[in-house]
């Protein structure tokens, strides 16, 4: 008995590129979804990183923090800023490359080196030395560092405010992980704050910049 051996017409090949297509569909969302929530994991837990090295340098120097900046000294050997006094503090002391001070979904282009001109993706809550505050804050007698930001995602681009250690009101950086930022408050824990309904950072509720406690602390 012959067999007549029979192929696919191109009706059932497209049916079957069409279903392929319908399967992709359905399958790309979750798969973005994953890699998202991973890069926010993998960005949170460098924070958590930057945050332990802050308090150990707090431990180091009697309760006080390192600068948001340099305050007009250049010197990496001399300057007050958290991007040159905080990097001894972690495992990884090179700071070419991929560190812990980065976050895992940002994508910098120029030369890696993190420095006081490099652009930086977590940044350093300004206000904290703003209206006569002392330059280097103090936890110590400070009851409500729970509440108070210290760092938080921010722009960082290659010139202008991205490259600034400090973040204002308006640098605040949510396109990294869609929807949220990660922020790491002055007593070394995390969360994560929801982008305001009307994207305005300056007047969002759930972001503590100043308190009244950490404006007056004790002890200092």
């Amino acid at each position: 008995m012959n067999r007549t051996l029979r192929g696919l017409t191109l009706a059932e090949l497209l049916v079957v590129v069409a279903i392929i297509g319908v399967l992709a569909g359905l399958v790309s969302p979750a798969i973005t979804s994953v890699v998202r929530a991973a890069t926010r994991t993998s960005c949170a837990s460098n924070l958590r990183q930057v945050g332990m090295a802050a308090l150990m340098y707090s431990n180091d120097f009697d309760g006080f923090l390192p600068a948001e900046g340099n305050a007009g000294i250049e010197n990496p050997d001399r300057s007050p800023a958290w991007f040159f006094r905080l990097p001894s503090y972690v495992d990884r002391p090179d700071v070419r490359g991929r560190t812990v001070f980065q976050c895992a979904g940002w994508k910098f282009k120029g030369p890696h080196q993190f420095a006081n001109a490099s652009p930086k993706s977590f940044k350093w809550n300004s206000y904290l030395d703003d209206d006569g505050r002392p330059l280097h804050g103090r936890l110590s007698g400070t009851t409500d560092a729970n509440e108070v930001l210290l760092m938080i995602d921010g722009v960082a681009g290659e010139t202008g405010a991205g490259q600034w250690g400090h973040c204002f009101k308006t640098t605040v950086d949510d396109s990294r992980h869609r929807g949220a930022v990660n922020v790491l408050y002055l007593d070394g824990h995390l969360g994560q704050v929801n982008t305001p309904k009307d994207r305005n950072w300056s007047k969002a509720t759930t972001l503590v910049w100043v308190s009244q406690d950490w404006a007056k602390p004790k002890n200092r």
